[in-house]
C-alpha cells in the first residue's frame, strides 16, 4: 500500500511537468530554442555556435557564442565562465550576445532563427526569451528586442543591425538583472510572412540608455566595456489574447496609456461640441479619466440647454479588447459597458434617460487602424451624436 502511494505521487508530480512542458514545446515555433541540441563535444572557445547547432545563425559577420555543462573550457562552461556565474535558466546550456560595447574590438551580435513555420496571418503570437546581464559587464542597456522578417537578412558588417523590433520590453527599460533572469515579452499579430527571427540590441547611439552596474561581490575578475547577455528558454506560441502573454498590458504593472485627445476649438456651436467629443479610457476599462468627466460635464450641460434634442452613445473598442471578451466575458462587449457608464453619469447630471440610445459599436468603426499603442489608445473610446 506504501508503495502505490509512492508511485501515485511520483506520478502526480510528474504530470504537470508533463504538461506544462511537453505540450508548450510542441506548440513552439523556434527550433532548439533553449539551444540544448548539437554536439557539445566540439565546444571549445567562443563564436563556435554555428558549428554545434544548424538552427541559429548571426545576422551580421560577429560569429556566436554558447555555454553548455560538460565542456573542458571553463571559458564556455555552465554556469561558471569567463563571463560570470549563471545557471541555465532551461536545460543545460545557453547562448550569450554582446548587445553593446565600448571596445573597438568587439561588436555587437545578433541571433537569427528560422522558424518551423510562418506566423499565421491574423494569429496572435506570444514571443518570450530569457536574458541575465553577465557578472563581468560594465554596462546595462535598453533596446534589446526580437526583430521578425520574410527572409533570411544578413549584414556583412559588424556594425548595429538597424531594424525596428517588434517585441521589446514594454518600457523598454535598462536590463541589469545578473543573479537570476527576466524575461522579455511581447505578442505579434501575425501576417503570414514572419518567416525569420533575430534578437538582439537595435537601439542606436540616439536611443540606447547605458547604466553603470557593480559584479557581485562573489565574482571575480575585471569588467568589461561592454554589455554582454546570457540567452536562453526562446519561444513563439500561438494565443488568444494578450492576457495569456505574460507580459501582456493586462497583467503588467505599468500604466496603460489613454488618448488625450485633440483639443476643439472655442468657438464651435453646441452641437459641434457634442458630436466632436470622445470620451478616452485605458486598457479594458470601463470608467473614465477626470478629463473624460469633464467632457462629460460640459455635454450634460449642452443637453439640458437643448431639451429638444436625444443623444446616441457609441461606444468602442481597440481590437486586442475583443480577443480579451472571447477568452474573458468580464471584458466582453466592452464599447457597449462603457456607453452604459456614460449614460449612467449623464443621468446623475439631470439628462433625461428616456433621451439617451445606446450603442455597442466595439471594434467596427476604428479612429485608426495602425497597429500601435497610440492607434488603439484612440480606438478605446465614446463617441456622441445628436439625434
Amino acid at each position: 500500500m506504501r508503495k502505490l502511494i509512492t508511485i501515485c505521487a511520483s506520478l502526480a508530480l510528474l504530470l504537470p511537468a508533463l504538461d506544462g512542458g511537453l505540450f508548450a514545446q510542441d506548440e513552439n515555433l523556434v527550433p532548439n530554442g533553449s539551444f540544448e541540441n548539437g554536439d557539445i563535444k566540439k565546444l571549445k572557445a567562443y563564436g563556435q555556435l554555428e558549428e554545434i547547432t544548424s538552427d541559429w545563425f548571426p545576422y551580421t559577420d560577429a560569429p556566436l557564442d554558447l555555454y553548455s555543462t560538460d565542456v573542458k573550457s571553463e571559458k564556455v562552461a555552465v554556469p561558471a565562465n569567463s563571463y560570470g556565474y549563471e545557471d541555465a535558466s532551461d536545460g543545460v546550456r545557453y547562448a550569450g550576445f554582446r548587445a553593446h560595447t565600448k571596445s573597438p574590438k568587439l561588436a555587437r551580435t545578433y541571433f537569427q532563427v528560422r522558424l518551423t513555420d510562418n506566423l499565421e496571418e491574423n494569429q496572435l503570437y506570444c514571443v518570450s526569451f530569457d536574458i541575465s546581464l553577465s557578472d563581468l559587464s560594465k554596462y546595462a542597456v535598453n533596446g534589446i528586442g526580437a526583430y521578425f522578417s520574410d527572409r533570411k537578412e544578413m549584414q556583412p558588417n559588424l556594425g548595429i543591425v538597424d531594424r525596428d523590433p517588434q517585441v521589446m520590453h514594454r518600457a523598454d527599460k535598462v536590463m541589469q538583472l545578473m543573479e537570476g533572469w527576466e524575461t522579455v515579452c511581447g505578442t505579434v499579430l501575425g501576417t503570414g510572412q514572419e518567416e525569420y527571427m533575430t534578437i538582439g540590441c537595435f537601439n542606436g547611439s540616439r536611443d540606447l540608455e547605458e547604466e553603470k552596474v557593480k559584479k557581485p561581490g562573489s565574482i571575480e575578475g575585471t569588467q568589461q566595456l561592454q554589455a554582454y547577455y546570457y540567452l536562453d528558454n526562446v519561444k513563439i506560441v500561438p494565443v488568444d489574447a494578450k492576457s495569456q502573454c505574460n507580459c501582456s498590458r493586462s497583467s503588467s504593472s505599468a500604466p496603460d496609456l489613454v488618448y488625450g485627445g485633440p483639443a476643439l476649438p472655442g468657438d464651435m456651436g453646441d452641437r459641434d461640441v457634442v458630436e466632436r467629443t470622445s470620451v478616452y479610457y485605458a486598457f479594458v476599462k470601463r470608467s473614465f479619466t477626470e478629463g473624460g468627466k469633464s467632457a462629460l460635464e460640459r455635454i450634460a450641460g449642452i443637453m439640458k440647454s437643448n431639451t429638444s434634442w436625444n443623444l446616441e452613445v457609441m461606444g468602442h473598442c481597440d481590437n486586442d479588447e475583443v480577443s480579451e471578451g472571447k477568452i474573458n466575458p468580464r471584458f466582453a462587449e466592452m464599447g457597449l459597458k462603457r456607453a452604459e457608464q456614460v449614460k449612467r453619469f449623464l443621468v446623475s447630471q439631470g439628462v433625461a434617460e428616456g433621451r439617451i440610445s445606446l450603442r455597442g459599436m466595439e471594434n467596427s468603426d476604428p479612429a485608426s487602424t495602425k497597429a500601435t499603442d497610440l492607434a488603439r489608445a484612440k480606438n478605446r473610446r465614446v463617441t456622441f451624436r445628436i439625434k
